[in-house]
């Protein structure tokens, strides 16, 4: 059995709102052994984002963590004081962010902030950091990475960008790399590059990763656990070979009717009608009730939990289990 590195436990995470407050990320509990990928996945606004933040402790000044609890590797993230967070940062924690466009600083080479990442965890030589950035920079299969050590960011393309944060990001070898959207804005012969990589990566190093991601596809490729966030919540959590064999939730159902196929079916696809709620409007009872084709009075009504229908396959709605099918939801009324 795999050892244990992250358990994330009621973390609830709120912003101010009109009248109080409103939680973007809402009674998550995840685990993650090392080693492991672990796929997070859902619509733009369902909270991916502000629970990587959250583990990272990065939010925004108005947020606040009000519940919840964030074990890496036994020690309490949230009890930490700042300077020892700081010092997991970079070092045993990484991350990815969105948008390798705009995520490097203009003003300085890719080198130096590869280096400024390093001596921040492992001070050394400026001619030790230099060997160590250009060494990062080719593990991650960047061309003449001695020559492209002194470039700024802007004589880069996109997929070159992605890759100097990924070596950025990896330059102390830590434990867990979040990667949030880490092909975002990548034409597809580069994301599956990148993913590629990433693969490659985690596979030399051992590390855990968590992925961030609206597509599917990736999660399938890459991920060994999927939990499905919609409005702030889990509704779906199982291994990626349970996910996608016998999914459960209206929600997932849903994405999964949503991917193109590649059997000649020429079809429409169906699409999950209406928008994710904003954190402060949540309709009463099931959060996707007013958005689901399976939709009773019953999930108007009651407030439904992660629950147990399988080994390690969870899922918060009233339902289930059910014999259910993508088809089923292009065929619902």
């Amino acid at each position: 059995m795999t050892a244990e590195l992250l358990h994330i436990e009621g973390l609830r995470t709120t912003f101010p709102a009109a009248g109080g407050e409103a939680a973007a990320v809402d009674g998550v509990s995840l685990r993650l052994g090392r080693g492991r990928t672990l796929g997070i996945v859902g619509e733009s606004g369902s909270g991916k984002s502000v629970l990587s933040l959250s583990l990272m402790r990065l939010l925004p000044p108005a947020a606040r963590i009000r519940a919840g609890t964030i074990r890496f590797d036994g020690t309490d993230l949230r009890s930490l004081p700042e300077a020892r967070m700081r010092a997991l940062r970079g070092k045993r924690i990484a991350m990815i962010f969105q948008e390798p466009m705009t995520s490097l600083n203009p003003a300085y080479t890719v080198g130096d902030q590869i280096m400024e990442a390093i001596a921040a965890h492992e001070p050394a030589p400026r001619a030790e950091l230099e060997a160590r950035a250009i060494a990062a920079l080719g593990r991650v299969r960047i061309p003449d990475a001695a020559r492209r050590f002194h470039d700024y960011p802007h004589l880069l393309s996109g997929g070159q960008r992605q890759r100097v944060m990924i070596a950025m990001a990896l330059a102390c070898a830590p434990d867990l790399l979040i990667a949030d959207e880490p092909t975002t804005a990548l034409d597809v012969t580069v994301q599956a590059e990148i993913l590629d990589l990433l693969r490659m990566l985690q596979a030399e190093t051992g590390m855990a990763l968590i992925l961030i991601t609206h597509d599917l596809g990736v999660v399938a490729e890459m991920a060994d656990e999927v939990a499905v966030m919609y409005a702030g919540r889990v509704v779906e959590q199982a291994p990626v070979a349970a996910l996608f064999g016998d999914p459960q939730h209206p929600y997932t159902l849903g994405l999964l009717g949503s991917l193109p196929r590649l059997d000649g079916h020429t079809e429409r696809l169906p699409t999950i009608e209406g928008t994710m709620p904003q954190a402060d409007a949540l309709p009463p009872g099931c959060r996707f009730h007013p958005r689901c084709v399976f939709a009773a009075p019953a999930c108007m009504q009651a407030d439904v939990a992660l629950r147990a229908i399988g080994a390690e396959h969870q899922v918060a709605c009233l339902r289930a289990p059910v014999e259910a099918s993508v088809s089923e939801v292009a065929a619902a009324p």
